[in-house]
């Protein structure tokens, strides 16, 4: 191999630890709340910090949400792929959870500090 191959490797390997790093640190923000989505319209928000366990009622069938470790799970459900359920444990800002068929959405969300106080009015005439 030549100088040049260990320079393109070199260069491949620092752009691979660089996304990984960033990635790292956008996805490693804490989680302040959880919202529930029921057809596209806020359900309900809950704190990342709360514990409870509720169904959730549609037109489509139910679901059975739990909220619980400083994160939200759906442990039961009527439709027939289940793969709400397989979703799993969520606990990070960047995670969600959806049944399509029960038009259920779980996301976990952060307050942005920074971008509420730096937002500003835009007026168009």
């Amino acid at each position: 191999m030549k100088r040049k191959d260990f320079i393109l490797i070199g260069l491949v390997l620092i752009v691979i630890v660089v996304s990984f790093g960033v990635n790292f640190i956008i996805n490693n923000k804490d989680s302040d709340y959880i919202e529930i989505y029921v057809d596209n319209k806020l359900y309900k928000t809950y704190s990342i910090y709360d514990e409870d366990e509720f169904r959730i009622n549609t037109k489509d069938g139910y679901n059975i949400v739990k909220i619980h470790d400083h994160g939200v799970e759906i442990t039961e459900a009527s439709c027939t792929d289940k793969v709400c359920v397989k979703s799993g444990f969520i606990t990070k800002s960047s995670e969600s959870i959806v049944c399509l068929p029960n038009k259920v959405n779980i996301k976990i969300k952060t307050h942005n500090k920074d971008k509420q106080e730096s937002e500003e009015d835009i007026i168009a005439n």
